[in-house]
This record gives C-alpha cells, structure tokens and sequence, in this order.
C-alpha cells in the first residue's frame, strides 16, 4: 500500500447532509510502475470488480468517467505520478429558506416553505456529489483535501427532481396554453410549448431569476462557466419546480370527504407550481416574439427535406447516453436505404456537398446516400433530436434555401 494517504479532517462549512461528521474520504496513491507491478494491477482489478468485472485496468477515461469529468488531473510527488480528484469550489454557497421564499413570493406564492431539504438538493449539480466508488472501494486517485470555507460534497444531485420538474412543467405549460389561446389549433400550441419549455429559453429565465446565483457546481464546471450555461440552468428550473411540486404535497390540507387521504396520490403541490409557473411566464415571456418567431425547429426541417426529396428526416444516437451530457442524437437524409442498418459512421457530411446538385448526383451514382445533416446532445431525447434539428436547419439553409 503506498505511504500517500488523505487523512485530512479540516474543518469547514457543512451542507446539512452531514452534521458534526468529516468529509474526508481516505483513498490510496498509484504505484510507480503499473505495467511493470502485477501488485499494484491486482489490487486495483480487485477495487473495481464490483462495477465491472471485465476490465483490467483503469485508464484515464474511466476515471473520468467515475469521479466527473475533467475534475481528475495529473501531480507528480517526490517523482511519482499520481491522479488527483479536486471538486471542491470556493464560490459555491448553500440558498436560505429565507431566499427561497423571496423567490416564490416574487411569484405568487405567499406561504411559508415546508421542506427545505427539497429546494437545497435542487441547486447541487452532479459535479459536486460523492462518487460512490471513492466511498466504497480504495482506488488509484487521491482526492484533494477540502479546504476550509467550501461546501461538503452532496450524496445526492438534483437530478430526480428535475425528472419530477420537467414533466410539471410541460402539463403546466399546455394547460396554459390552452387557455390562453382558446381559438388556435394543436399544432401551433405545439409549436409555442416547444419554445416555452425547450431548455434555452427557461435556462435565460431562471437566469433573469438568480437561481444561478445559489447553483452548486465543481471547481471544474465553475471554470467551463457552467453557471451560466442557458441549458444547464434550464435543468435547475426544472429541478426548483421539482422541490416546490414535492414540497407543497405535504402540506395539510381540509379534505372533509378524504379524497386526498383516500383517492388523490399527491397534494396541491400542481396547484401551487402552476400559480408559480403562469407567473413567470407572465413576467419573462415576451409573446409578441413568441407568437412571430417559429423555432420548431424539428418541423421547419422536416417540411424542407420532404419538399425536396419527399422523405422525413432520421435520427440515430451518435454516442450511447452519458450521465454529464445526456443523449447525444444526430439527424440525417438517408435515400435508397433503410437507416435501421446504418450508422453514424455511414454518413456524409452535409458540408461535403457543394449545392443540391452534388447530392443529386451522388444518387445517380451510387443509388444510394447517407447525409449528416446536424447534432445535438440534451438528457431528453426528443430536445437532443430538437437541438440537432436547428444545427441542421443552420447548416443546410444556404444548400436547401434556393430549392
């Protein structure tokens, strides 16, 4: 075992998870020579069978993998390279009750929080959580000593909340639409709940309401401005809206007849997330822009390839999903062939054709064409499919505009 061990215990500012308990993991250095110590390899085979009993070594882009990405980086000490895990962010700080109902009373909600555990979880990104693997098995990465003033690491991100958040606010938004806009048909309320809820647009209103301000991010995400990053705050509206949902089902309410005891599954807490999501729209939605612009981006495309070769585009993952950056979901023309038995490393670049012509020929030759039309990556599939559509609207606008 080697002689560099983290047994530091300093002491810090505690995110509530963890009162009076140390946030020191203890976790082992790399040897000096793995390829040429069989020691070394068995143990570390040993540390990682319960994930994989498979694999035989762990190179960087496992670790990567394991601790987060781009939070691993490579020290030498007394002449030994070693991997260091550093999360830890001086300029995250935890949101008070008091902020979180200063937030909600801005927006219609007037009543005292329940469950402050639920709205604290919905600012920790997955960035700033304890990788179960450093808690479990000793493993070749040492991690940094917290230094004094920065937050614990979480043990759980807001990931399930923005799950439970997301689908609130799409039930939320169509029911609003609907009645907003009590004349017009489903597909331009289609149309306007796409541009409502895709995770620009709530990212820049969440923004505009400072939940970035108490977002909870690595010292690596920090850096990559992932606290401003529109779609990432998207994802924390989602969770905010999340907590409020769970929060406000607990609360007692007078049920005289025992519905909510005896046939409803969940309390007001829809209730209380729609008076608070119609007042934000009401206050950061511009709908004169909102009603002239069409972003639908999935469906100007389709309408364009179908005009020109009188078929739908296809989607396909170009990478299987990954936990940081969600589904990774390309779109293409493919002619003279099913994409069932394709692959992204099947198609063409759309950039490889110089004018609707040279694919035109392309097909006279070969009978057949596989073009990659654009990509985009989002832990929902249908707006990874959205995002690669309005990169593929962009790159295809000077080939297709003229046709």
């Amino acid at each position: 075992m080697s002689s560099y061990m983290n047994k530091h215990n300093r002491s810090c500012r505690s995110d509530g998870s963890n009162e009076g308990k140390s946030n020191t993991i203890i976790v082992a250095q790399s040897e000096p020579n793995e390829s040429t110590n069989p020691i070394s390899t068995r143990r570390l085979n040993t540390a990682i069978s319960h994930i994989s009993p498979s694999l035989s070594f762990v190179p960087m882009g496992y670790k990567r993998q394991m601790f987060g990405e781009d939070d691993l980086h490579i020290e030498y000490r007394n002449g030994v390279e070693v991997t260091v895990y550093n999360p830890f962010n001086p300029m995250n700080k935890l949101i008070s009750a008091a902020e979180i109902e200063k937030i909600l009373s801005n927006y219609g909600i007037n009543v005292p929080i329940n469950h402050y555990e639920f709205y604290k979880r919905a600012f920790v990104h997955r960035s700033y959580t304890k990788s179960p693997l450093l808690l479990t098995n000793p493993t070749e990465v040492i991690i940094t000593p917290q230094p004094t003033g920065c937050l614990n690491l979480f043990t759980k991100s807001n990931e399930r909340l923005e799950f439970v958040g997301d689908g609130i606010l799409e039930c939320i938004t169509k029911f609003y639409l609907y009645r907003r806009f009590p004349k017009e048909n489903e597909g331009f309320m289609t149309e306007k709940k796409i541009a409502l809820v895709k995770n620009e647009a709530i990212g820049r209103i969440a923004y505009e309401m400072g939940l970035h301000k108490w977002f909870i991010l690595s010292k690596n995400a920090e850096e990559k401005q992932t606290r401003t990053n529109l779609k990432k705050l998207g994802c924390l509206f989602e969770s905010f809206l999340g907590a409020l949902f769970l929060d406000f089902n607990k609360i007692s309410v007078k049920d005289e007849d025992g519905w909510f005891e005896n046939v409803f599954l969940t309390g007001p807490g829809f209730q209380m997330a729609q008076i608070f999501v119609e007042n934000v729209f009401e206050k950061h939605v511009n709908w004169i822009d909102l009603i002239r612009n069409d972003d639908n981006y999935k469906n100007i495309l389709q309408v364009r390839i179908q005009k020109i070769f009188k078929v739908t585009p296809d989607y396909l993952e170009i990478q299987p999903y990954q936990n940081e950056i969600g589904y990774h979901m390309g779109v293409y023309l493919c002619l003279g062939q099913s994409i069932h038995n394709l692959n992204h490393s099947h198609a063409i670049p759309i950039q490889h054709f110089t004018s609707l012509q040279s694919i035109h020929e392309h097909m006279s030759i070969y009978g057949k064409i596989m073009v990659f039309l654009g990509e985009g990556t989002h832990k929902i599939k249908k707006k990874a499919e959205q995002m690669a559509c309005e990169n593929a609207v962009l790159s295809t606008q000077m080939l297709l505009s003229d046709a």
